[in-house]
């Protein structure tokens, strides 16, 4: 009987008091500690700086095909609006694929600024395979974007109008003969990359960028 009152009292102390039993986190988590407050704040930087690092080169691309549309307009003596096929609409690339990647075969168009796009139906473009631009005679800057690592042989052979073509960092192979027949080519790239080391041993004319 002493039992049961003692119990009955205790209940009704936790009742009138407000007094809680707390039960455990059923969800286990647990709020992050300093250190990991730390490292994503870290990690929040660091995506920032990517992005904006995106960002200037995206804007050096754009800047860059904006001068080469007037300098093509200033030798052609044709303003930017009255060329027709600057752009990418008339253009056709002919490709194979080689491991999940695009090597480009052929084109076809008579643009004068050919952009090569950096993916073909989703398959990145990782090579301009052999004489895939020869002979077009219309062609007069071509930029390469960045990812594609090898121009083949006789790539952009007697392409006899290209006056630049811009090349990236990520190029670490260029065949033979790949720009003969090209004697007003000048080949723009980054500071000691691949492609200057090319261009001093043909004795191609080159602008770092």
């Amino acid at each position: 009987m002493k039992k049961t009152l003692l119990l009955f009292l205790l209940c009704a102390t936790f009742i009138f008091t407000g007094c809680a039993i707390e039960l455990p986190d059923e969800g286990g988590g647990t709020a992050p500690d300093s250190e990991n407050l730390t490292r994503i704040a870290e990690l929040e930087v660091e995506l920032e700086q990517l992005r904006a690092e995106h960002y200037v080169k995206e804007s050096a691309l754009a800047q860059e095909i904006k001068d080469l549309k007037a300098k093509i307009a200033l030798l052609t003596g044709k303003e930017e609006n009255q060329q027709n096929g600057l752009g990418t609409s008339a253009m056709v690339f002919h490709y194979k694929v080689e491991s999940g990647n695009a090597t480009i075969t052929g084109y076809e168009g008579s643009a004068t600024l050919v952009e090569i796009p950096k993916t073909l139906d989703g398959y990145p473009v990782r090579k301009i395979g052999e004489r895939a631009f020869e002979g077009n005679t219309a062609l007069a800057a071509v930029v390469i974007p960045e990812g594609v690592a090898e121009i083949d042989w006789f790539a952009f052979y007697d392409c006899a109008s290209l006056i630049e073509i811009t090349v990236p960092s990520t190029v670490t192979s260029i065949g033979h003969a790949v720009f003969d027949g090209c004697s007003h080519a000048t080949i723009t790239c980054p500071a000691d990359s691949y492609a200057e080391s090319y261009a001093k041993s043909y004795g191609i004319a080159y602008i770092n960028r």
